[in-house]
């Protein structure tokens, strides 16, 4: 069953019009016509979670999977979330702003786990050569520590975030790049505050 025949199916369950279902979302009647046709590429977070309590559901149920990211767009089409490319990670930026999201990058929704927030960042430099390429978007699950040894995005002194290797050591973090024209930077003792991690690196994607 497609999106648009659940919903089809649900406000006929309510006993509702499709003007009907329109006034109560919000919306006017050749909308929910489109939602119902299948020819509307996504439905809006906001209206899909409204949408779903007025027909006694959850967002899950209309999309046909589990669970959706706290902050990803869902495709109309079940098999795609979108995941916002943001423009910087930074101190004091938020990074999933309006302002700060310049683009959306479908991923299959496999890729991705419900509950957490995810984003595509582009990689800037050639620290990480050959792995990680200049323009490449790496695909980051938002989280404030990692395990040793992963790759992750990670901010020093609250400038941009960067993607490195993150080594931990007793008394020491160390970034480590894969390019060798760049050495590794350590941090010790009370330098380890300097860094703060943004999230996991789960994938890379490279467009020709």
């Amino acid at each position: 069953m497609t999106t648009g025949e659940r919903i089809r199916t649900l406000r006929k369950e309510h006993n509702l019009t499709q003007e009907e279902l329109g006034a109560k979302l919000g919306v006017q009647k050749a909308a929910i016509q489109k939602y119902e046709k299948g020819t509307v590429k996504n439905i809006k977070r906001d209206s899909l979670i409204k949408l779903a309590q007025i027909l006694d559901t959850t967002p899950e149920y209309i999309l046909g999977w589990d669970d959706i990211p706290s902050n990803i767009e869902p495709e109309d089409d079940t098999d795609l979330v979108k995941i916002p490319v943001i423009g910087r990670v930074a101190a004091g930026i938020s990074c999933f702003a309006e302002n700060n999201v310049i683009d959306y990058e479908p991923v299959p929704k496999y890729a991705v786990r419900g509950g957490e927030q995810y984003a595509f960042l582009r990689v800037v430099g050639d620290s990480m050569y050959p792995m990680f390429m200049e323009g490449d978007l790496v695909l980051v699950r938002c989280q404030t520590s990692v395990d040793s040894g992963s790759y992750a995005v990670v901010t020093i002194d609250g400038e941009d975030g960067v993607v490195k290797r993150v080594v931990y050591g007793d008394d020491f973090i160390e970034l480590q790049s894969i390019n060798p024209m760049y050495p590794p930077r350590r941090f010790e003792g009370e330098e380890v505050l300097r860094i703060r991690v943004f999230g996991l690196v789960k994938e890379i994607k490279r467009k020709f």
